[in-house]
């Protein structure tokens, strides 16, 4: 059985509105309360709390961190999303040490030295993570982006002007504290369906259905190439839909940009409820000497879940048939 988690000290409680220690592409710490609104609606309270392509893993954070849920485990196919998360939940002062020396590294010539770099233990891969998600144009970690304020840095943005490293050493004890306090219990480097076959495995046999959580925020439709090294087709997105349409093992929520595709794959009914949110974000594939303000715009979201209560909110719209 799971135990109850410790208490959390004063000094590591964050706001809410800052829980992650990445920036991350189509973030979605602004649908956090959205489900926690939710969830606080329907009995019993999740024990516990998957959340597969976790990424800035912003949601579990605040959940567990709330209270909302008592246990959370942290998944991501991508390996150096996974070895960032485990090692700062249970490695996290080498983390912020390493950290340290990394900031004092931060130029356009160690960002093309990580950026080729392929380490394989797990703190190497961490801190190239971090050191990527910190001085790379939205934290995109793979792909095209370049470094923050441009190869030449002409731009008053400099490569090192997200990687303030009071703000990531705070972050970095929080979850560190989470896991110390069994809030965190692991990190698993699956993808979403062998992490639901490992959930069900581990815990299936210990919780009811309404004691499990899961929050599936896979790949963007739109853009999903630029901001992703693992990303859906079409037909990706139809099968991971099929796979959810009578899944009652667990009560979930998924996330998705509003789009035509998505509103196909999931409409209301059948169990299901279809929330419409829009939200502010900082836009990906922005020029990178626009100033954050520049690049701020809306973006309609869309929430699905198989909760059976959804109460009436002024934070989303709940679609109808």
């Amino acid at each position: 059985m799971l135990d109850k988690p410790g208490d959390l000290a004063d000094w590591e409680l964050l706001p809410h509105s800052v829980v992650s220690p990445l920036r991350y592409p189509g973030a979605k710490r602004q649908l956090g309360p959205v489900i926690a609104e939710v969830v606080k609606a329907n009995v019993p309270p999740p024990r516990l709390l998957l959340e597969p392509f976790c990424g800035g893993a912003s949601t579990a954070l605040r959940l567990v961190g709330a209270g909302v849920a008592e246990h959370a485990i942290l998944a991501d196919a991508d390996p150096l999303v996974a070895a960032f998360w485990h090692t700062a939940a249970f490695d996290t002062q080498w983390l912020i040490s390493a950290m340290s020396e990394e900031r004092e590294k931060a130029t356009v010539a160690h960002w093309d030295w990580w950026r080729a770099a392929q380490p394989r233990g797990r703190r190497d891969r961490a801190l190239k993570c971090l050191f990527l998600n910190r001085t790379t144009f939205s934290g995109i970690l793979h792909g095209r982006a370049g470094p923050i304020g441009g190869r030449a840095q002409t731009s008053p943005y400099k490569i090192d002007c997200r990687f303030g490293l009071e703000g990531l050493t705070r972050r970095l004890n929080h979850v560190g504290a989470l896991a110390r306090t069994g809030r965190i219990l692991d990190v698993w480097r699956l993808d979403w369906s062998d992490s639901i076959r490992r959930l069900l495995r581990e815990h299936g046999s210990l919780l009811s259905s309404e004691e499990m959580l899961v929050y599936f925020d896979p790949p963007y439709v739109d853009k999903a190439e630029f901001l992703y090294e693992w990303s859906f087709d079409t037909g990706g997105h139809q099968q991971f839909a099929r796979a959810l349409q009578t899944e009652s093992r667990f009560r979930w929520f998924l996330s998705y940009d509003d789009s035509p595709l998505v509103r196909g794959l999931y409409p209301t009914g059948q169990g299901r409820s279809v929330l419409h949110v829009s939200q502010q974000y900082t836009a990906a594939g922005a020029r990178s000497g626009e100033s954050a303000k520049a690049r701020r715009a809306s973006r309609d979201e869309l929430l699905v879940t198989n909760y059976p209560t959804v109460p009436e909110s002024s934070s989303y719209r709940v679609l109808g048939p």
